[in-house]
């Protein structure tokens, strides 16, 4: 089994699909979250880990178009506690940073602690872990990197400061997605039983355009006691200010109560797709590495 990961070794996603997974599975790092995508559509990786949300920062929305661009299903998902850390080669001092590098939605996340250094600049690249090696590799004297503990222990880098995320609650929900529609797979592997027991299940479609549409797509679900976790809408690429909904509800889309709701919600919608049905995650601390810390 193989595991695609966008970033580089220490990336938050590394530890995502070591959570759910473990740490003997073989996982492989590529450059961006388009190349997990193409990699599981093409079968070239089993699984790939992908984030779509964070606490914080909201919805990472390229990885919601993306899912339904690429036909793929969502197998699983881990809610992953999100540490931050100033990172930068040894022998430098906080005090010579000029330079702060990390993915944009790391900075989002650390808002508070980047406005106590209104003279750092930052700047934006394609992934956490893949800051750390540019300084690494480029021999930086003036700037670090805000990525996982794991990326310093990888790279051989110093901390010049932890734990710099606005709030002890950031989290991110990463998605499990395969080519083929599998279940059950292994709950991840902290999670307790009784939360491994219950299932979600996703959606996306487009209503019609007409008052009420989607009040009545919703109601569906109301009809039949069926609790919503998440709706997410999206334009549709190409048609103006046109919409598709992604949707999580609880259940596994195979029973009954569940089936009967699609198939009505079907009767009522221009579009529909079935994303897939898996175990909630449960939040989990990332103190579980597959390498020591530091």
């Amino acid at each position: 089994m193989t595991i695609a990961f966008a970033g580089e070794r220490g990336a938050f996603g590394e530890l995502a699909a070591i959570e759910y997974f473990g740490e003997k599975e073989k996982s492989a790092a590529v450059p961006e979250f388009s190349d997990v995508f193409r990699g599981v559509a093409r079968g070239r990786y089993r699984f790939g880990v992908v984030p779509i949300e964070n606490s914080l920062a909201g919805s990472i929305h390229e990885n919601y178009d993306r899912l339904l661009e690429s036909n793929l299903h969502i197998v699983g998902e881990v809610l992953l506690r999100i540490r931050h850390f100033l990172i930068a080669n040894k022998g430098i001092s906080r005090r010579q940073i000029r330079r702060v590098f990390s993915h944009p939605a790391a900075f989002g996340q650390c808002r508070k602690f980047l406005k106590r250094f209104p003279y750092l600049t930052v700047v934006p690249v394609s992934n956490t872990a893949w800051a750390v090696k540019k300084i690494r590799n480029e021999g930086l004297n003036d700037a670090a990197a805000i990525a996982s503990q794991q990326a310093a222990v990888d790279f051989d880098m110093q901390v010049l400061a932890r734990n710099i995320e606005d709030t002890k609650w950031n989290t991110t929900r990463f998605l499990v997605v395969a080519k083929k529609f599998r279940f059950p797979l292994p709950a991840a592997k902290s999670a307790s039983k009784s939360a491994a027991k219950r299932i979600k299940s996703s959606i996306v479609f487009s209503t019609k355009d007409i008052p009420g549409a989607l009040y009545k797509c919703l109601s569906v679900f109301a009809l039949r006691d069926i609790n919503l976790y998440k709706i997410e809408s999206r334009p549709v690429h190409g048609r103006g200010f046109q919409y598709l909904f992604y949707l999580d509800f609880a259940g596994d889309a195979r029973n009954d109560v569940q089936r009967n709701a699609i198939n009505h919600l079907q009767e009522i919608t221009t579009f529909y797709r079935f994303l897939g049905s898996y175990p909630v995650g449960t939040p989990l601390d990332p103190e579980y590495r597959k390498r020591p810390l530091l």
